[in-house]
This record gives C-alpha cells, sequence and structure tokens, in this order.
C-alpha cells in the first residue's frame, strides 16, 4: 500500500499537480509509513499468545522488519527531493512540522488504544486459562475423594 501511494505522489509531482492532491496522497502515504512502524513496535513487544501461535520465525520478523524499513527511508528520501525540487525547502519544512504534530495525535489517540485492546484480551486469555487449569484441578480431586 505504501508503495503504491508512493508511485501516486511521484506521479502527481513530476505531472505538476497542485500542492492539495499532492498533500492527499502524502497523507495517505505517512499513514501506511506510520502504521508499518507501529506494526514494528509490536512485533517487538508481541503479546503472550502472539508469541506461542504466530508461525513466523524471529528472522523472518527481523528479515522483514528491515526491509520495510530500508524501503520507507528510501521513499521518504525521494519524498523530500520531489516536494523540494518541485515545491521549494520551505514547503517541506512546514509539512514536517505538521506531520510531528498529527503523527504524536495519532500515537496517542489509535495506537494507544490498540495497545490497550491487545493488553485486555492477552489478559482475558490468561483468567480463562487459570480458570480452566483450575477447574481441571477441582475435577480431579473431586473424582480422587469420590473414587477412595
Amino acid at each position: 500500500m505504501a508503495s503504491t501511494t508512493f508511485k501516486g505522489i511521484e506521479t502527481l509531482i513530476n505531472g505538476g499537480a497542485e500542492i492539495e492532491h499532492v498533500a492527499l496522497k502524502l497523507g495517505q502515504w505517512y499513514g501506511f509509513a506510520s502504521d508499518i512502524k507501529e506494526a514494528e513496535k509490536q512485533a517487538e513487544n508481541p503479546g503472550v499468545f502472539r508469541t506461542l501461535f504466530e508461525g513466523d520465525t524471529i528472522e523472518q520478523q527481523a528479515l522483514s522488519s528491515v526491509i520495510a524499513k530500508k524501503k520507507l527511508e528510501e521513499q521518504e528520501k525521494q519524498i523530500r527531493e520531489l516536494i523540494v525540487w518541485a515545491y521549494g525547502p520551505e514547503t517541506y519544512k512546514e509539512m514536517i512540522m505538521l506531520r510531528r504534530e498529527i503523527k504524536a495525535r495519532r500515537e496517542k489517540v489509535i495506537y494507544k488504544q490498540k495497545r490497550k485492546q491487545q493488553f485486555f484480551v492477552d489478559s482475558l486469555l490468561v483468567v480463562i486459562g487459570v480458570l480452566l487449569v483450575g477447574f481441571i484441578l477441582f475435577a480431579t480431586a473431586s473424582v480422587i475423594q469420590g473414587s477412595s
């Protein structure tokens, strides 16, 4: 998704599009880039059950993470060059300032909520597991007492 959006940005800028059209695509690209970076953070600190049941090996996760990071860095560099070339360095600086503000708001709202949801699911599964083990132990003790 980020690569497709990046190609759209290149096409718009090279075609002399207005900054408003480019800004919409840039917003999409930065959204995808932010999601990729957040997924990388979550992979570094996965939930209990994700660790147990996810099929990717550590090496696969590391390689995918490095490749995605390098690709994003290269695309971001090219976007900077395109914006500076087409609209000037002041436009790029202004965009970066706005990006920081938006990123902070997004981090605060969306990603925090996702982390809370993941924590809740993990906690619920642990509680269910503990209750299940307790029930099995209680049932086993009852059967042993009943047979004596």
